[in-house]
């Protein structure tokens, strides 16, 4: 990554991922004075590595994209030549909250940016993170404690560090180091899921937006799903087997061929109470840290 971007972008959506940074992705890109790139997670601020070629891969013009690793500067800038004058620019990619370097960058690239930074109960944040890895094939854990006892690959694209991705406090005091704290909006999850209409408000006014109520809030983005066939799906996942899949069948003929032999549901896995309460306890430290940055307690919204 070299930070000699010309496309000065205002704000960012910092993560935390599976915190409902989709949402805000959505959300945002109704808003007529925000521009959001097709790409929804550019990861362009952050060192991230991933296990997905294709991640690598420069995206096609007016394609949507969930997630990409940009690492040029050209590429950065294209995907904002679209930006209307007056429009505000944003970039959500939930990995900027992994890397404590990604503060500084982004302060370089623009000083008076402002930065949204949502998130989750860590415990939960974590199983969510699992659930969506096991459901794309990622993760092939049986269990969640077994995942958590698994070798850690930190990759983020296929990686597994599941509870170092929900340890928010290094990373948003390094946020608090490079920017003014009237810069950054923190919210949690849990409590900004269940009134997004006020919250969405709150969010226009921090981003120095005019009051819009054309939000759609009907429908949540981002679930999980379990998938039936899971191990041929999987089988289909693997590097080579997806290249040639890619090769031999147009995108729309492979997406309705995977609706009708692996169809998706909401899954039914939960996170076991036992296993939520220890790791509260490892997190307690964790949340304190957390209060004592954002000025706000955290007791009564996460339970420890």
């Amino acid at each position: 990554m070299v930070n000699k971007t010309t496309a000065r972008v205002d704000f960012f959506v910092v993560g935390a991922a599976r915190s409902g940074t989709t949402s805000l992705y959505q959300y945002l890109s109704q808003h007529p004075e925000v521009y959001l790139p097709k790409v929804k997670e550019l990861n362009y601020f952050s060192a991230v590595t991933s296990d997905q070629y294709q991640d690598y891969q420069e995206p096609k013009p007016n394609k949507d994209y969930h997630t990409k690793i940009i690492q040029s500067a050209e590429v950065y800038d294209r995907l904002f030549q679209d930006a209307a004058s007056g429009q505000l620019k944003g970039d959500v990619s939930p990995s900027y909250l992994w890397h404590k370097e990604t503060a500084q960058r982004i302060a370089a690239h623009n000083p008076k940016a402002k930065i949204l930074v949502t998130l989750r109960h860590p415990a939960k944040r974590a199983f969510s993170h699992y659930l969506m890895a096991k459901s794309v094939g990622y993760d092939r854990s049986e269990t969640f404690q077994q995942a958590l006892d698994a070798p850690i690959k930190p990759t983020w694209g296929g990686g597994n560090d599941y509870l170092a991705w929900s340890a928010y406090a290094a990373p948003l005091k390094a946020y608090y180091a490079a920017f003014p704290a009237e810069q950054i909006k923190v919210l949690v999850f849990e409590q900004w899921i269940r009134d997004q209409e006020n919250t969405l408000g709150e969010v226009t006014s921090f981003l120095g937006l005019k009051p819009f109520e054309g939000f759609d809030l009907a429908d949540q983005h981002n679930h999980i799903l379990a998938y039936k066939h899971q191990g041929i799906l999987n089988f289909f996942r693997v590097k080579w087997a997806r290249a040639l899949l890619h090769r031999l069948f147009s995108e729309g003929l492979r997406n309705r061929a995977k609706a009708v032999l692996f169809g998706g549901k909401p899954t039914k896995e939960t996170l076991a109470p036992a296993l939520q309460q220890k790791l509260e306890k490892e997190f307690t430290k964790e949340a304190r840290a957390i209060e004592g940055l954002i000025g706000q307690s955290l007791h009564k919204l996460w339970g420890f």
